[in-house]
This record gives C-alpha cells, structure tokens and sequence, in this order.
C-alpha cells in the first residue's frame, strides 16, 4: 500500500504521515473482506471491502506496486470488490479516490459524487465516487446466438497446467464433476431488443477454473439460460444446488451453462431449448404445462443470465410438492430443496447470486 500510494511523487514528510496512520492490520483482514493478488509468493495488490449496511460497501483501498501497472491487476481487482459487494447484497459501492485515480474509476463508470481537499501538500482535491452495482434488466424480442469454431479460448490455453491442477482439486471433494464441453460467449450487443452474441467451445474444467479465480479474462461472460416459475398465487419457486453440484447450496432459478446439445446444425446455439431441457432436468416441469410469460437477461458483471417466466395453474405448495417428488425419484437430484418466495425477504437466510436475487425483484414487481 505504502509503495503503490508513494509512486505518485508525494512530499516525503506527508508520506510518513501516510505510512504511520494508514495499516492494514490483522483485525481488518479477520473482519472484513479483502482480495489479493499475488505472482508466485509476492504480494502485487489487494483490494478490501467493508459493508457499511443499507445497501452501500465502502471500498476501503485498492492498491497495486507500482512494477505491475499497466497488467490489468487494478481492473481485476476492482471487478471482485464489485463482486463482493454485491454479495453482500450492496447495490451500491463508495469510494474516496486520490485525484491521480480518478480516470480509472471513471473508466469503470464510476461517478464524482462531491470532494474535500487532500491532506497532501500540492495535491488535487480527493474525489467522492461512487457507481451501482444493481444488475442490469433487459426485455428481449430475439436471440441470435452462433458458435465461433475457428477460434479458442486463450484463457484455457495459457492456463492448460494450472486448470487442470484445479479441477483434480475439485474431483477429489466432489467425484460427480464431468469435464464436459461447454460455451462460453465472448462477444456480446444488445440493439433494440435484440441481443446477438458469438461463443466459444471450452471444457467445463476452464469455464470453473475462470469462476474460482474471479473471472480474469473479462472479455469472456457466463451466458446461461433459467426459467422463472410462478404460481397461480403469484410466488416464485427456486431450488437449493444440491452437494453433487458446482454450485452446491446457491439458491436460483432452475438453469444452466450452455452446451454442444445446444447446437443446432446450422451453426446457431438454441438457448430456448437449453432452458427447457434444464428445467425439466431439475424440476421434471416442461414449459407446455404452464403460460410462458417475458423473455429478460440480467446483466450482471461476468453474468449474463437469459430468463423466461413460467406460469403454472398450480400453487407454491404444489409445485414444491411435485419438485420433490420428482426428486424422490431420481438416483442423483440437482437440486437439495425447494425454496418458495413470496417476498425478497424469504432469500435473506440463502445464498443468492445477485443475478436471482434481481430476477426475483424484478418479477415480484
């Protein structure tokens, strides 16, 4: 911190100032929640985040030695605080920049809010700024989704040896993992309603490695497909990931990860198919049972989360009912239980991605 703060030139004495003021001490490690990113066994930066209550987190400092700028440590790190922020359940994310930081918050769309003069001789104002994490709703008419085959994934490539140190990490705790294909998307617009996107083939392996390493390659999103059921009474119906899962105890809507099935002859990747075989998957619903309603992505983050509401001629009680029954009948169930939301509180007590805590915002509205 002291190294990254003192390569912008400050007068030595206000460095000392600095440095015997400003610590992260093991009590902040132990409450609060901190990012790190190291090159082997050295320190190159940290990030920490503190929740400040009623939707806002504080990001406390953001620092990076001044050798491993230009590498798009900074960004990273920025993204994973916006990441535990939001799950915290924060939409919202403060900061107070020094003057020489502020064009790269501003990058990050992040917005001057007020400022105070700095406490360093000579130096611009220090800048309030603050952005919202709240995840992105958009209503879609059309999808026109298409495989890349002439390209790979270098995030998969480059890393080769290290994923697959990863995913013998994961097998050993969890044996059910298969190291399928899946698709990842890596280029993305939405005009008019209309969203147009380009994906590429990768084993399922790099696609959990990039999650648990707080997705470094930021050009690449997890594009998936949910269905949101509803019942005749107007509640939302969530399952519980079960333990044999890669998201075992998150809390969301029936869904998940793209892959070769999903691929029509032409080349164009069926996401419509891809939602309904995962709900019949998980649920043993079928969207013939029930009025299919609007068609919404979630932007959130690395997300982009494609969702379509199902309503059913049948109550909370009842679908809970006919899920577990299903997966009475199951050898391995996807999901360990069935959680019924009538308000946004009853997610309080899970753990929600902030992508399905919006989706139920959203059509609970």
């Amino acid at each position: 911190m002291h190294k990254a703060k003192g390569h912008w030139g400050y007068d030595p004495k206000d460095m000392e100032l600095f440095c015997e003021h400003w610590k992260i001490t093991p009590q902040m490690i132990e409450e609060d929640k901190i990012l790190t990113i190291t090159e082997n066994t050295t320190p190159l930066g940290f990030v920490r985040v503190v929740n400040e209550g009623n939707g806002i987190a504080l990001l406390d400092c953001l620092f990076v030695l001044p050798q491993a700028h230009g590498k798009g440590y900074g960004a990273w790190l920025l993204e994973g605080a916006e990441e535990l922020a939001k799950r915290m359940n924060c939409n919202h994310l403060r900061l107070e920049s020094d003057a020489n930081a502020v064009p790269f918050y501003e990058r990050h769309k992040y917005s001057v809010t007020s400022e105070r003069p700095s406490a360093f001789k000579n130096a611009g104002d220090i800048r309030f700024m603050e952005k919202d994490l709240t995840p992105k709703i958009r209503q879609i008419s059309s999808i026109n989704l298409k495989l890349n085959t002439n390209t790979t994934w270098d995030f998969a490539v480059k890393n080769e040896t290290a994923i697959q140190d990863h995913w013998q990490t994961l097998t050993q705790s969890n044996p059910d993992l298969w190291d399928g294909r899946v698709l990842s998307l890596y280029h993305y617009t939405f005009e008019a309603q209309h969203l147009v996107g380009s994906l590429v083939e990768t084993n399922y392996s790099a696609f959990l490695a990039w999650r648990d390493w707080g997705f470094p390659d930021r050009k690449a999103k997890n594009l998936f497909g949910c269905t949101i059921l509803r019942s005749s009474e107007g509640h939302l119906v969530f399952g519980k990931m079960a333990s044999n899962t890669a998201t075992a105890g998150q809390v969301y809507p029936p869904g998940g990860n793209l892959d070769l099935n999903d691929i029509t002859e032409t080349g164009l990747v069926d996401i419509h198919g891809s939602i309904a075989r995962e709900l019949e998957e998980e649920t043993g619903f079928k969207h013939s049972d029930g009025d299919l309603g609007e068609l919404i992505a979630v932007e959130d983050g690395p997300r982009l989360a494609i969702a379509r509401v199902l309503t059913l001629p049948l109550t909370a009680e009842q679908i809970l009912a006919k899920i577990l029954h299903f997966n009475a009948n199951q050898e391995k169930p996807e999901l360990d239980e069935v959680v019924i939301v009538k308000t946004l509180s009853n997610l309080d007590a899970h753990n929600v991605p902030p992508h399905a805590r919006r989706l139920a915002e959203h059509v609970l509205n």
